[in-house]
């Protein structure tokens, strides 16, 4: 699958992201059903609102540090966006689709066209510009 970096100038899914606001934590089979088909070829969004995915690992520091600025961005779209968070290292076949080289990696999924990609670790509102720009906003 090809994705357009940005340039910086089934299980059960047990939470509504409709009533709360944060990062909801999936697997590589809830993304498949929640945002869309990783291994197909055509990229289909399954979810009605665009989506960003955290792509960390627990012992990667960036990433920690990445967390709590993506759950205020969370509470800062208030519902217009889903946001999840993904453990690389429990979802290899996931992270090698995306070919992921490089944690942090934010995968920011319009509901038309393809996803954007973005690796590394930015300060709130740069990521709600990249985010706006990515989403057409």
């Amino acid at each position: 699958m090809a994705l357009t970096a940005l340039a910086v100038s089934a299980q059960s899914y047990s939470v509504n992201p409709d009533t709360v606001y944060t990062v909801h934590s999936i697997n590589q089979e809830q993304f498949r059903h929640l945002v869309a088909d990783w291994s197909s070829h055509d990229w289909k969004m399954n979810s009605p609102r665009p989506v960003v995915v955290d792509f960390y690992a627990d012992w990667c520091q960036p990433c920690r540090r990445l967390a709590p600025i993506l759950r205020q961005i969370a509470q800062h779209y208030e519902g217009k966006v889903d946001f999840y968070s993904i453990n690389v290292d429990h979802n290899s076949d996931i992270a090698s689709a995306f070919e992921i080289r490089s944690i942090p990696f934010l995968l920011i999924c319009p509901l038309d066209g393809e996803p954007k990609s973005l690796v590394g670790l930015y300060p709130q509102p740069e990521l709600i510009r990249i985010i706006n720009q990515a989403l057409g906003w």
